[in-house]
Order: structure tokens, then C-alpha cells, then sequence
């Protein structure tokens, strides 16, 4: 049970005394009141900004340094440490982060993304209560007065592009004092109430799905092509042919069975992606892929992105449109891991395969006589699971079993390859 001091307010049930003096003095900034006394949002220039909010990596430097010598750390970093992540070794995940947030953000100054690029609101909070005035005007604490609370690897990598622009690729004197940003404050709230706001932020909302996200990346070369075979090819619909792209659902995760959608694009994009890479294109139908992980031969030399582009269209193209039956009836074919097994088995007559088929074999050879139904006795314990009851589940996704499927399509002498043959 918590009891009440006599003599000390209470912001709301934070259950925290508010006596922290009002900031009056500091760095002049107009703001829109969004809570008011609560919350508010502005813009700052980036050079304003990194001078008055520290540098997440320097105070973790500096707390290591205290530790190591037995001094005490600083009440910042204490203060820090009940709201944020620790960044951590450069080995974590928090840190890797940073790195490659900062050559996201010098790639967008650079020019490099055109206009395709943006970062989010900054996410400030200042303990002492800001005084803004009926016009907006007000003043940020400048001294150990501000703590990034949702938007602390973005701040992290805004610190490191300025201690050396030159290694991104920016001018020395690149001025920093000419890049607006976003900015919104939290200001005379409890440690408490910070920290739950911090948590609200990173587990509430629903985080998308990477291989969602992957599809809609149009710098990625697997989304580049995935997205011109949709634009580009026609497959049989009944007795007329329909563009690809009108049976491909974009936006969400799944495919109803009753839709006419065949599979969603980022379905589309794993089987262009194993097509590219072969089997390691299994694992990378969540994460980017460049024309540079393309396999190289032992010259040292890849095919052009032309080419590549060229030989998985045609290849994938003309499986779609010959086999468009299956993928109308949502047989096997549809399933995640059957299409990523299935692409990889693809990559192997692709010009530049580290396994290509041996010259006998070719791919519609490979794949006769399979049955693509949507049965347990052909796809139990492969590309789908059964139940104790004897229900068939095909949840798995294309990194769960996409290299059974491979295997048993690749080797048709082998116990799951004559199981999706039929012969038992």
C-alpha cells in the first residue's frame, strides 16, 4: 500500500512527488502543447539537438570508466538506465542497430534515396516540467536536462555521423545546424510514468512482419524483380489470361482460402528469392538481397543484374503460367515452404548455380510425378504437420521447412522424395 506525504502533490495515481523546479532557461524553442502539462511536439535543428541531449554511447563509456575505477556513476546514467535499453557491447543487437541506422541516415543526406527515405519523431523527455507560454514559446534544459525515451538509436547514430562525417561520406563541415527535425517532449512526468511509456511504445503496437516489410523494400533487388514479374507476366485464368499482379494479395500476411489471391507477395518474393540464391535464398526471404549476393564463380565474377533478372522471371514465369491450375486450387503448391523448396530446386538451373543440375536432368524431369494435393500421406512430416487427431496444419513457413521440401524434391529415391511421388 502506498501512503500519501502530507504537504506533497501527485501527478494523477504516478504515485511520484512532483518538486522538481520548471525549466525557465534554456535552449528558446516554440512547441505545440499536444497534453497539456504533459506532452508537446516541435522542431529542432539536428546540431541544437545533439548538444543538449547526450550521447548514449559516451554515458555507458563513461559509467564503464566509474566502475572500473570504483567511482560512483553519474546520476544521469542511473536515471538513464531505469528508461532505456543499455546499448551494450558492440556485439548486441541494440548496438549493431546503431550502425546501421547511422548509414541509413547519411545515405538519405547524401541523396542516395531520393526522396524514398524518412526517420521518426524524436522522442524526448525531461523530467523538471516545461513552462510554455499561450504563443508556443519555451526553453529546453540544455545541462544533463533531456534523455532520448523512444528514439535512442536514432539519437546514438545522429552523435556518430557528427563526430565523423567523413567516414559517411559527408563533407567535414557538413552543417548539421541546417537539418530540421521532429521532435516530441514528455516533460514533468515520473521516472515511473517514463518508463512505462517506454514500454507501451516498444511492446503495444504490433510489430510487422519482416517478410511483410521485405516486399514493400523497393530498393531490394529480390523486391525489384518480384515486383516487375508481377507487373509484367499474364497467367490462364479459365479461357482468358489475367496479369499475375491481380492474384498476388499485398498488405497482409496470409491468404483466406476462399480469396482468389494465390499468395501474398512476400510469398512470391521468397520463390524469387530462392530462385536467386538457391538454398541460402530460404533464410533470406525475411532480410535484404543485393546483385552482391549473387554467388560469384571461381573467377571471382557474377552474372549482370540483367541477367539475373532475365533468367528468374523467365523461369518462375513459365512454372506459374504452366502450372496456373495448381495455384488457382491452392494445392501444396501455395504452401510457403513448398514454393521456397521449390525456387531453390529452380536456382539450379539458373547460369550462375553453385549446384546445377547434372546434364541429364532437367527441371520438369525433376518435378514429374509429384502430387501436388494438399494431403497428409504426401506432405505430412515435410511441408506440413499432423496432428495427434490427424489434422493437417501447413503453418509452418518457408525457414521451418523449406529445406525438407528441397531435399525431397531434389532427391526422388530418398523416403520423403518417393513420399511426395506417391510411391510407398
Amino acid at each position: 500500500m502506498t501512503v500519501r506525504q502530507a504537504g506533497v502533490p501527485w501527478r494523477g495515481d504516478l504515485r511520484m512527488p512532483m518538486s522538481l523546479k520548471p525549466v525557465t532557461t534554456g535552449l528558446p524553442v516554440d512547441l505545440r502543447e499536444i497534453r497539456k502539462g504533459v506532452m508537446a511536439n516541435g522542431v529542432i535543428d539536428c546540431e541544437n539537438l545533439l548538444a543538449i541531449v547526450n550521447d548514449p554511447q559516451e554515458v555507458e563509456d563513461a559509467t564503464k570508466r566509474a566502475q572500473k575505477a570504483g567511482r560512483p556513476i553519474s546520476e544521469y546514467a542511473r536515471t538513464r538506465a531505469e528508461i532505456q535499453r543499455l546499448l551494450g557491447t558492440a556485439g548486441s543487437k541494440k548496438a549493431k542497430n546503431v550502425g546501421e541506422y547511422a548509414d541509413y541516415i547519411a545515405a538519405g543526406l547524401r541523396g542516395d534515396h531520393d526522396d524514398a527515405w524518412s526517420l521518426p519523431q524524436i522522442t524526448l523527455w525531461s523530467p523538471r516540467p516545461l513552462v510554455i507560454s499561450e504563443d508556443g514559446s519555451s526553453a529546453l534544459p540544455i545541462k544533463d536536462g533531456l534523455y532520448a525515451l523512444d528514439s535512442e538509436t536514432q539519437v546514438t547514430a545522429w552523435h556518430r555521423i557528427k563526430s565523423n562525417p567523413v567516414a559517411y561520406d559527408l563533407e567535414e563541415d557538413f552543417d548539421f545546424g541546417g537539418i530540421p527535425l521532429s521532435f516530441e517532449i514528455f516533460h514533468g512526468i515520473s521516472v515511473m510514468a517514463a518508463r512505462q511509456i517506454f514500454h507501451d511504445r516498444n511492446l503495444k503496437g504490433v510489430p510487422v512482419d519482416k517478410s511483410l516489410a521485405m516486399s514493400m523494400d523497393g530498393r531490394d533487388f529480390g523486391t525489384t524483380v518480384t515486383r516487375k514479374l508481377m507487373e509484367s507476366l499474364k497467367v490462364p485464368a479459365g479461357e482468358t489470361t489475367v496479369p499475375l499482379s491481380s492474384l498476388i494479395l499485398t498488405g497482409k500476411r496470409q491468404v483466406s482460402d476462399k480469396a482468389v489471391e494465390w499468395m501474398t507477395m512476400s510469398v512470391l518474393r521468397t520463390f524469387v528469392a530462392t530462385a536467386m540464391l538457391g538454398k541460402a535464398g530460404i533464410h533470406a526471404a525475411s532480410t535484404g538481397i543485393e546483385h552482391e549476393d549473387i554467388p560469384a564463380d571461381e573467377s571471382g565474377d557474377r552474372p549482370d543484374k540483367s541477367v539475373v533478372q532475365r533468367e528468374v522471371m523467365e523461369t518462375v514465369g513459365a512454372f506459374l503460367q504452366e502450372h496456373a491450375p495448381l495455384f488457382h486450387a491452392k494445392t501444396a503448391v501455395t504452401a510457403p515452404a513448398v514454393v521456397a523448396g521449390l525456387g531453390a530446386t529452380m536456382n539450379r538451373s539458373m547460369s550462375w548455380s553453385a549446384d546445377p543440375m547434372p546434364e541429364d536432368v532437367t527441371l520438369e524431369r525433376l518435378l514429374e510425378g509429384i502430387q501436388w494435393e494438399r494431403e497428409a500421406k504426401y506432405w505430412g512430416g515435410i511441408a506440413a504437420k499432423v496432428t495427434d487427431r490427424g489434422a493437417v496444419s501447413w503453418a509452418g513457413g518457408a525457414r521451418d521447412s523449406g529445406h525438407k521440401v528441397y531435399d525431397a524434391l531434389n532427391h526422388p529415391e530418398s523416403d520423403t522424395g518417393k513420399q511426395i511421388r506417391g510411391r510407398f
